[in-house]
């Protein structure tokens, strides 16, 4: 079955627009480094580079593709201030809702953006902890932490599943951006695969899953996203999270009035594909025992 016909199945309505929205030019977007400087600095300095700009989330921007180039190039960019990335990807660390006094996990974390976002919204100090399995990903994480001032954050060269046994019950909040197949975007690099690999890709997302709500506190909330659209990687996952020994519950995802397109259902909420927006699968959920 070609991708193609995949995304047909998962999304009937709009598949036209969604499908070229694949190879059209996305707006860039980027997010204030909280760390080091504040969004009205960030729009002074944008305003004398003669950039428009539109902040569509707290602290987020977009501008146009052309003006990637010149933000790349920039005292913003290269005194990182500013982190380029998606709104899909900052809407799942922004869902989270971490503050601080919060212990707070990424449990897959490179290359770091939304370590940096989680860290900007807790403050510098707090206790935010990393984790990443694979060594050359790890080390382009520390990397990015360093750079973005965020060299207070714990890493942890680890496989994240480890949490089960060695941190139950100890973190408020945690982010688990699991590896997936990608199959919510498409582009010249977009490697297909075969039902083996997204079944066993599944099987990995429900071990991290069930691992991140032994390591929560009961009344924490995490956020479990991924970058897919196939229900196997999302909404079977978060099923089988419900018929587990855990008792939680599903929250609501908040756009913050991004105007971003978007499916809701009792499992969580898949950002569409457009001119701004990646696509995106965020589940929000509250451990209550």
């Amino acid at each position: 079955m070609s991708f193609k016909d995949d995304l047909k199945l998962i999304l009937k309505d709009d598949f036209e627009q969604i499908w070229q929205s694949f190879f059209e030019p996305k707006y860039c977007g980027f997010f204030v480094n909280l760390i080091k400087t504040n969004a009205k600095f960030v729009k002074s300095e944008l305003e004398n580079l003669n950039i428009k700009f539109d902040e569509i989330l707290p602290n987020f921007f977009i501008t146009e593709p052309q003006n990637k180039t010149i933000l790349s190039k920039s005292n913003l960019f290269n005194n990182a201030q500013i982190y380029i990335q998606n709104p899909s990807s900052y809407l799942a660390a922004l869902n989270l809702g971490a503050k601080n006094q919060m212990s707070v996990l990424d449990m897959c974390g490179s290359p770091g953006g939304k370590s940096i976002a989680i860290a900007g919204f807790i403050g510098n100090g707090a206790d935010l902890r990393v984790m990443e399995i694979n060594k050359d990903r790890f080390y382009t994480l520390k990397s990015n932490l360093i750079k973005f001032n965020c060299s207070f954050v714990r890493t942890f060269n680890k496989d994240a599943r480890s949490i089960a046994h060695t941190c139950k019950n100890m973190f408020d909040r945690i982010l688990l951006d699991a590896p997936c197949s990608g199959y919510a975007g498409f582009d010249e690099n977009f490697k297909e695969k075969s039902q083996k690999e997204i079944k066993s890709l599944s099987k990995l997302q429900k071990s991290l899953l069930n691992a991140a709500l032994n390591a929560l506190k009961s009344g924490g909330e995490m956020i479990y996203s991924t970058c897919t659209f196939y229900e196997q990687e999302n909404e079977e996952v978060v099923q089988n999270a419900l018929n587990s020994k855990f008792k939680i519950e599903i929250l609501p995802v908040d756009l913050f009035g991004s105007k971003a397109k978007f499916q809701t259902n009792k499992f969580g909420t898949r950002i569409l594909p457009d001119d701004k927006f990646d696509g995106f699968f965020i589940s929000k959920i509250k451990k209550l025992a």
